[in-house]
């Protein structure tokens, strides 16, 4: 009986090393199939792929900005499913993909082939650091805010100062709202080389002024030397209340969505309130657009009380409809208790500015005077060629603006391609732009007529239209988010 214990654990003993002998072998047959299936697979992988062996993205800076273009308007772009060649089955290998970027002249050139054909908006930059200069209102100039005009029956181009930012050279120099030129450098600007001229980012240029006598631009013996610098904007430019007829009118003139400077439209609203304005202008007449932000922030110092409600609805591609979203009105803390807002238009109103009458239109009444502004009803955001979560692809500087979203109301309008249409037609005229924020200059008389209830003449001037054929425009509206 003393020798049974142990022949029992003797023969447990046997009984546990051939259970572990057979798990052992199982677990090395099974890997040994696993690493056979393995290389069966990385095999097929391969021989797939030799068409792509002589591809290296590293040593081909070219195409990798294409490899990032292309991937970026096939994910981002509103209307993807509408540009053939970013149709997710149009290559059938990547030797197809990298062929097809090769084929292009360019950056430029893929990007083009990448647009939807009716796209007005979307850029491409080899500068992205000058793209979002823009975006904060930051730029090289001299303070001289100018249109330009083509003449009739020829190509000439007419200058006219738009407006002057305080304490510019432009300023200093003694150029005011009205200023006409046709001269740069001594050299008559036209249609084929006014961009060179003005747009050229020299550190100076002269301009031949030039005056509007009897319906003819004549030039003028005067020059004014004109020096660039990098310039910040200040976006509210006027601000004022205005009283006439026991009517306290709030003005201002903004010229930008600037999210970093919301503080300057927060102190204006703060003393529109305090002087209990009953009436409000807003001049958006050479307002480009900018920040969706900005703009819920501007709608909700406007139209207070409706804060909390549908302010506008933006929809992305089917990629990223996960996105698409509806953004309020935004509280903030102002309640001037107005019944009705006059906007002041033009063609050079686009983007957000138009965002904020139509996203304003269904919870407050809006007067619009003007012409049809410029007709965006997308946005989009700056892309960047990141290499990691946060790091910027270092070798290059090209980014996109692409149309990323759709935006309409809060009752789904957004048929506004062509612009929006004004309740009062009034079109600038050259010979009486007046000066901004006076109450003689014809958009906002007009719009203080209407106000105090007086008969509204809205008859053009002895300035004859047709001698101006055609506007340039100078700023692509923006939007972004």
């Amino acid at each position: 009986s003393f020798y049974k214990p142990a022949r029992c654990f003797k023969a447990n003993k046997r009984r546990i090393k051939k259970y572990f002998t057979k798990k052992l072998y199982r677990y090395l047959s099974f890997m040994r199939f696993f690493i056979k299936i393995l290389s069966i697979i990385f095999f097929i992988y391969s021989c797939s792929n030799d068409y792509d062996d002589n591809v290296n993205l590293s040593e081909n800076e070219n195409l990798n900005i294409e490899d990032f273009i292309y991937k970026s308007m096939n994910s981002y772009y509103l209307w993807n499913d509408s540009v053939q060649n970013l149709d997710d089955s149009k290559f059938v290998s990547d030797k197809d993909y990298f062929n097809f970027l090769e084929s292009s002249d360019g950056p430029d050139d893929l990007f083009d082939k990448l647009k939807f054909t009716d796209d007005r908006f979307s850029i491409i930059t080899n500068d992205y650091i000058r793209l979002q200069n823009q975006f904060n209102s930051i730029s090289l100039g001299n303070g001289m805010k100018f249109g330009l005009k083509v003449l009739e029956n020829n190509f000439d181009i007419i200058g006219y100062v738009r407006y002057v930012l305080d304490g510019s050279n432009a300023h200093l120099e003694g150029i005011k709202r009205g200023t006409f030129f046709n001269r740069v450098n001594q050299t008559e600007l036209n249609t084929d080389n006014y961009r060179e001229l003005l747009f050229s980012n020299s550190s100076s240029y002269s301009i031949g002024l030039a005056k509007l006598e009897n319906n003819e631009f004549k030039s003028l013996d005067e020059n004014i030397n004109l020096i660039n610098s990098e310039i910040l904007e200040k976006e509210l430019h006027t601000q004022k209340i205005i009283t006439i007829d026991n009517k306290r009118i709030g003005y201002l003139f903004y010229n930008g969505f600037n999210a970093s400077q919301q503080n300057d439209l927060s102190i204006t609203f703060e003393e529109f309130k305090n002087n209990n304005i009953n009436e409000l202008i807003v001049d958006l007449r050479y307002n480009p657009g900018g920040s969706v932000q900005n703009t819920q922030f501007l709608a909700g110092l406007i139209a207070g009380e409706k804060s909390g409600q549908i302010f506008a609805n933006m929809n992305y591609n089917n990629k990223l409809s996960r996105f698409n979203r509806q953004i309020e009105i935004i509280d903030s803390n102002i309640r001037l208790g107005l019944s009705r807002i006059y906007f002041l238009v033009s063609k050079n109103s686009a983007s957000a500015s138009e965002l904020l009458i139509n996203g304003l239109d269904p919870h407050i009444e809006t007067i619009v005077i003007g012409t049809n502004t410029y007709g965006k009803n997308v946005g989009g955001s700056i892309i960047y060629d990141y290499i990691s979560e946060q790091i910027i692809n270092p070798n290059h500087f090209w980014a996109l603006y692409p149309v990323i979203f759709s935006i309409s109301n809060s009752l789904g309008f957004d048929d506004y391609s062509s612009g929006l249409i004004p309740d009062i037609f009034l079109e600038e005229n050259l010979s009486n732009l007046g000066e901004i924020g006076n109450i003689s200059e014809p958009l906002l008389k007009i719009a203080i007529e209407h106000i105090i209830g007086r008969e509204i003449n809205t008859n053009k001037s002895s300035f004859h239209d047709q001698m101006i054929t055609k506007e340039i425009m100078i700023e692509n509206g923006l939007m972004f988010y």
